[in-house]
């Protein structure tokens, strides 16, 4: 198993800097793009676009009045960011990704995040495994899928 993703699998992190340009805005890591897309404003999105580092991005993220249908899309928006992030036009992205198998992906994490990730601290430790979604890992491991077939 990968449990964290950082070091040598920091590529799997959102924060990973990959550009990607999307509806011709042009964001530094897929958090941001994640980030911006909390809002249809055209001018939110370009605004989180700029920010420095994924970090100021979540944060600002964080201010955003989401959108309506936000709980509806925010995991085929994942879905979406992550397949432009790993595709073909990024190969050695997609290679460390297919050299990740047959390991299971988990962003493990210390921040209580066990919607995306799996929170292995004190306080998560009596929430049952069930309940701690993955649901990052689980796309990686989706999209590394789909890459192999």
């Amino acid at each position: 198993m990968i449990d964290s993703f950082q070091g040598q699998h920091r590529f799997l992190s959102n924060f990973y800097p990959v550009e990607m340009t999307i509806n011709g805005i042009t964001y530094p890591t897929a958090e941001h793009v994640y980030q911006a897309h909390k809002s249809k404003d055209l001018d939110i999105r370009k605004h989180v676009a700029k920010l420095e580092r994924p970090g100021m991005a979540k944060s600002f993220g964080r201010t955003i009045d989401l959108r309506e249908d936000w709980e509806e899309i925010k995991i085929p928006l994942m879905r979406e960011i992550l397949t432009i992030k790993f595709n073909n036009k990024r190969p050695e992205l997609r290679n460390m990704l297919l050299n990740t198998l047959p390991y299971k992906l988990v962003e493990g994490n210390y921040w209580h995040d066990n919607f995306w990730g799996y929170c292995n601290c004190d306080k998560c430790a009596y929430i049952p495994h069930e309940n701690k979604m993955n649901h990052l890992g689980r796309l990686l491991m989706e999209i590394r899928d789909n890459l192999t077939h």
